[in-house]
């Protein structure tokens, strides 16, 4: 066979070395688990969420997510069946890694069952401390939650000087028992004479709303995502009879029943951990990154509600603020 033959077979053997070499092989996606210890619709989970699903995009991780939808079922027998059959479906799919959200995922399923585990978990949304959950023998990392209730209070204080009686308007939950002891603390610590009430349904938020706006100086609602029976418009022509004091919340999707508001913002929780799961996903190990809290926060005003108790932001207060009407 002389050159001319050849020389057809050699293009050709060239083509198929590049057309092979430009195929690219299949990249193994690493595969992550996501527990939320709430439900779709709820807008902190909904946030958490978008977070870690923007930071772990579908072209480069595989994300199996989970939703315990603890609010709108608080039995502890409940919970901890949800929490069994997450962990056996956690078991079956075998992830690189874990990644939870808020106190139930951490109370009912990390702590009792991952102790000793090499699975690398990041954990977010957990409110002010994890101390309690007994996690030092989980390979663990995670970023806390912390409300700014503290520095609402004192913006407050400048326009109401004297209001010292404070009244917490909050669902009765795993996070908000646990949460309690903690608030009571923070805010005596910081002059205020402090009252709970943890209701369980509508008709306990009305009457509590009601006896507060009678007794207190400031309220706290902090949120009603568990309040059985929520009454969205009916919960607005109660505030706007009763309202006669500052009504202030840490919640964005709390605003329309509140005069103020110095929120937190819950996507910066899952796109943390979606971050620090990259990072530990490239070899970094949970250990060796501090357990973070939150950064971001946003002011609000009603001015609707504001101007029922004529309260009057300052320029610098308002140019800030996101306004609610």
């Amino acid at each position: 066979m002389d050159k001319t033959e050849i020389l057809p077979y050699l293009v050709l053997a060239l083509l198929l070395l590049g057309l092979y070499s430009c195929v690219q092989q299949p990249v193994e996606k690493k595969k992550v688990v996501y527990v939320n210890s709430y439900h779709r619709g709820f807008p902190p989970s909904d946030q958490i969420t978008e977070g870690v699903f923007e930071k772990l995009p579908a072209d480069s991780f595989e994300i199996v997510a989970y939703f315990m939808d603890t609010k709108r079922n608080p039995s502890e027998a409940y919970i901890k069946n949800r929490a069994a059959v997450i962990l056996d479906s956690i078991h079956s799919e075998r992830p690189d890694l874990l990644i939870v959200s808020d106190d139930n995922a951490i109370k009912y399923l990390v702590a009792p069952n991952f102790h000793n585990d090499p699975l690398p978990i990041v954990f977010c949304g957990v409110n002010w401390t994890a101390d309690q959950y007994d996690l030092a023998h989980c390979n663990i990392t995670g970023i806390l939650e912390l409300l700014p209730v503290a520095e609402s209070l004192h913006t407050l204080k400048f326009y109401y000087p004297k209001m010292q009686k404070l009244l917490v308007l909050n669902e009765n939950t795993t996070t908000s028992r646990k949460t309690k002891p903690l608030l009571d603390n923070l805010l005596s610590e910081i002059g205020f004479s402090v009252q709970q009430a943890l209701v369980h349904d509508f008709e306990d938020w009305k009457s509590a709303f009601i006896e507060g706006n009678a007794n207190f100086d400031v309220m706290y609602l902090q949120t009603r995502g568990a309040i059985k029976n929520w009454d969205h418009e009916e919960a607005l022509k109660i505030i706007d009879q009763h309202i006669r004091i500052p009504l202030f919340t840490c919640e964005d999707f709390m605003m329309t029943y509140a005069v103020f508001g110095l929120t937190q913002v819950s996507k910066e929780q899952g796109m943390w951990a979606a971050e620090t799961a990259k990072e530990i996903l490239k070899g970094t190990g949970p250990e060796e990154i501090p357990i973070s809290k939150n950064q971001m926060s946003t002011v609000w005003i009603n001015t609707r509600l504001a101007e029922k108790i004529d309260f009057t932001p300052d320029e610098a207060l308002l140019s800030k603020a996101s306004i609610v009407d």
